[in-house]
Order: structure tokens, then sequence, then C-alpha cells
């Protein structure tokens, strides 16, 4: 008897711990006005990412606000009300749409960028791909990018005092010179990659500071492949897979997300290109486009 009610006790406990976390709401993307009542009332404070909203918590949202929150198992909520709302109206809310479409997808959208920028992190040793800081030079390049034969790359810094000029080098998969050049100012148009891929199963492209005290600093690094795959055919797949996503909005920013984490930063910068033509007001897409310029460098 004694040894059936420690476990009840014990089951009590853990669904007491289990409903506790389900109340509590994680802030996922936000932008403009959201804040939260001070709980003596006083004041309204601004709330920002990874901050948690609980059920007693009362929110007001901005006009141009933007407020994407998640439960303990990752299922999202973009919040249209505007004005003043409280954490159970978000908590309901995200429960009765975890079975739509617009919600899987915006879900989708998190995890698939959540184990991009894992990928990133891990893959960053010394001089990282992306990002890639230094000192006062700053450059952003993908740690690997892959293109089609038509595409040019973008390459964009912000020099520091001390930069005299930046080297640009392309070396092959044997680490044969294929380019060797100093370039003054602050963007570099690569128009020619498709040529060096036509010759080489991939390229990797070096971008160096040469400073005024005669210091060679490596600022970043990036692997260039070919894409083995036909941008037609894979167009037409994402076109399938996101097929039944009616909003156009994030049907666009889907495939956005679905080009950028299989490393077609290219391909997902046209997109953003549509996005902000279309909707330049909208407060998703300049937060998820900003993202991207952070992850990848390539600005509209």
């Amino acid at each position: 008897m004694i040894k059936t009610l420690k476990y009840q006790l014990l089951a009590l406990i853990l669904l007491i711990s289990i409903s506790g976390i389900s109340q509590k709401l994680k802030i996922e993307y936000i932008s403009g006005e959201v804040s939260r009542t001070a709980k003596d009332n006083s004041a309204q404070v601004q709330l920002k990412k990874n901050d948690v909203i609980t059920l007693t918590d009362k929110l007001f949202l901005g006009e141009k606000a933007l407020l994407v929150v998640s439960d303990a198992t990752y299922n999202l909520f973009e919040v249209k009300k505007k004005g003043f709302i409280t954490g159970k109206e978000l908590s309901e809310g995200l429960s009765k749409s975890k079975d739509s479409e617009y919600q899987r997808y915006l879900s989708y959208i998190l995890k698939e960028m959540r184990s991009h920028e894992t990928e990133m992190k891990n893959s960053d040793k010394g001089i990282p791909g992306a990002p890639s800081r230094g000192e006062n030079f700053e450059i952003i390049l993908p740690d690997t990018l892959i293109l089609f034969d038509d595409e040019r790359i973008p390459i964009n810094w912000l020099n520091s005092p001390n930069t005299e000029v930046v080297n640009i080098q392309l070396q092959s998969e044997s680490k044969s010179m294929l380019l060797d050049l100093e370039v003054k100012g602050d963007i570099f148009w690569f128009n020619s990659p498709g040529y060096f891929l036509s010759n080489h199963k991939s390229l990797h492209l070096y971008i160096y500071e040469n400073r005024t005290d005669g210091k060679k600093m490596l600022r970043s690094h990036c692997v260039i492949l070919r894409s083995l795959y036909e941008k037609t055919n894979i167009q037409n797949e994402f076109d399938k897979e996101f097929a039944v996503l009616e909003d156009p909005r994030l049907n666009l920013l889907s495939k956005a997300t679905k080009w950028e984490v299989n490393h077609y930063y290219l391909q997902a910068l046209e997109i953003y290109k549509i996005l902000l033509l279309d909707y330049p007001e909208d407060e998703m897409v300049n937060t998820l486009y900003k993202g991207f310029i952070e992850r990848s460098g390539f600005d509209n």
C-alpha cells in the first residue's frame, strides 16, 4: 500500500511539473513594441528574445509588433492580435493552432534554422566561415556555399582603420592557387565561379586583411561547391513540398529557409528580394531577412 502511494505521489509530482512547463511560453521572434506589465503595475517592461511568458502575464503589442512564441515541444504561434493580451490567451491560441498548416510551417522554419545555426557553430574552428569577425574589420561568409553555373558571389566587408588592402585568394581542393587579388574598397563581385568549378570539385575562398602594421590576418574561409542537381528540379521539389501552404508569404519564407539550410544561400537571397518587394513592412519578413544577413553576409 505504501509503495503504491509512493508511485502515485511521484506520478502526481511529474504531472504537476509537466503542467508547469506547458504553462510557460518562450519568445522565439520579436520586434517592435512588445512589453509586459510589471508585477506592481507600475510600468511596461520591454520583452526580448528567449524571455519566458507565464499565464498570468499581461502583454502589450504595438501596431507594427512581431511576436512568435513556442511551448515546451517547440510548437509555434504567431500573435496577430495587437494591443493588450494575456499569457493565458497566448497559451490558448497556441493550443488551438497546433494542427494548422500555417503554424506547422512556422515551426518548420524555426526548427530548420536551429539545426542550421548549430551546424554552423560546430564548424567554427579558429577562423570560421560564417560568421567571421575580427577587431574592427568585419566580414561574414557562409562556411559552405553551393552554386549553380550562372551565379556570382557578392563579397562585402567593413574595413578597420588599420586595413591597407584586402587580399582575396581562390584555391582548388588540391591547394593550387587559382586567383590572388588585392582589393581596395569594401566590395568584390566574384563573377565567374562557374568557370573554376567546371575544372574543380571544390573551391576554397580565403579573405585576408593586409594591415598597415605589416600583418596579414585570415578573416574568412568559405568552401564553394557546384550543385549536383539542376536548379529547376530542386525548385519543382520545393513547390511540391510546400504546395499545401496557401499563405504566399509563409510559403516563400519556407522555401528561402529550405534553400539556406542546404547551403544554396544565393537562391535564398533571391526569394528574400521578392519578399521584401511584396511585403516591405512585414515584421516577420524583415526579422527573418535580418537573421539571414547575419548568417550569410549577403544583403539585398
